[in-house]
């Protein structure tokens, strides 16, 4: 069974990788990453994802295994790559339900077919790298908005685009600008004091803003099927639903 594409950050907290030993069952899952990772052999590994390999914003996703060769150092570490390669298989990886198999409390994700589908480490150079793609992200934007802590969203929907950036101490701040417009033009519409709500344990969470009697929705899907859309900008009268206007592409997920 394939699971989607993404990244599973919010769930690891909640569970404990040496509770139950790993079913004997999902073992041919796992021995052939273990075993690549140990050999440090990269064709190996890059043949064992699951793409794309979603990466955090603003980096953008590994597309390919031409791909993963050539950024793997970004990627893996010696950190990560000794976890992986010393891990044990029965105390070391759990399967969670239908979400897939972890390391460690969520650090690796793969899939029942033996795909690594989320990797939630970030090595010193994919910091490095992030950092500076954020700084020529700040500098495109229109000044009113490129002041920002940690950029959350950035989305193309049929009618506009929207982002979401975080200014501090969970200050969420929302912009948008009409399609056909730029961002480093004036956005036609900024409301801060977003709130976030997380919708049970997978995941799935919304941004919520106040303007008046109107409210501005951000549904950000991370757990879906293959066609589901990242997400969806709703727009509420009180709770009249103005607007319901799927996500066409995302620059990030949020993280």
């Amino acid at each position: 069974m394939k699971l989607p594409h993404y990244i599973i950050l919010s769930l690891a907290f909640l569970f404990n990788a040496n509770s139950f030993a790993l079913e004997q069952q999902y073992h041919q899952n796992i021995s052939p990453i273990i075993t690549a990772f140990k050999a440090d052999n990269r064709a190996a590994i890059a043949a064992l994802i699951r793409y794309p390999l979603k990466r955090r914003y603003p980096l953008p996703a590994i597309k390919n295994e031409a791909e993963l060769i050539e950024r793997f150092d970004e990627v893996f570490d010696e950190t990560l790559i000794k976890q992986v390669a010393k891990s044990n298989i029965d105390t070391d990886w759990d399967k969670v339900g239908w979400r897939g198999i972890m390391l460690n409390s969520g650090i690796v994700w793969v899939d029942t077919d033996g795909k690594i589908i989320g990797i939630n480490h970030q090595t010193a150079k994919e910091q490095s790298l992030a950092e500076n793609l954020i700084t020529a992200d700040k500098q495109a934007l229109h000044p009113s908005v490129s002041t920002f802590t940690k950029p959350i969203l950035d989305w193309q929907t049929a009618k506009y685009r929207v982002r979401v950036d975080n200014l501090g101490d969970g200050n969420y701040r929302y912009a948008s600008w009409s399609k056909g417009k730029k961002t480093s033009d004036k956005p036609d519409i900024v409301l801060l004091k977003g709130e976030l709500e997380f919708e049970g344990s997978g995941g799935n969470h919304s941004y919520t803003f106040k303007n008046g009697r109107y409210s501005y929705v951000l549904q950000v899907t991370v757990i879906g099927c293959d066609t589901s859309p990242p997400g969806w900008l709703e727009v509420y009268k009180d709770e009249k639903l103005l607007l319901s206007d799927a996500v066409i592409s995302a620059v990030n997920k949020a993280n």
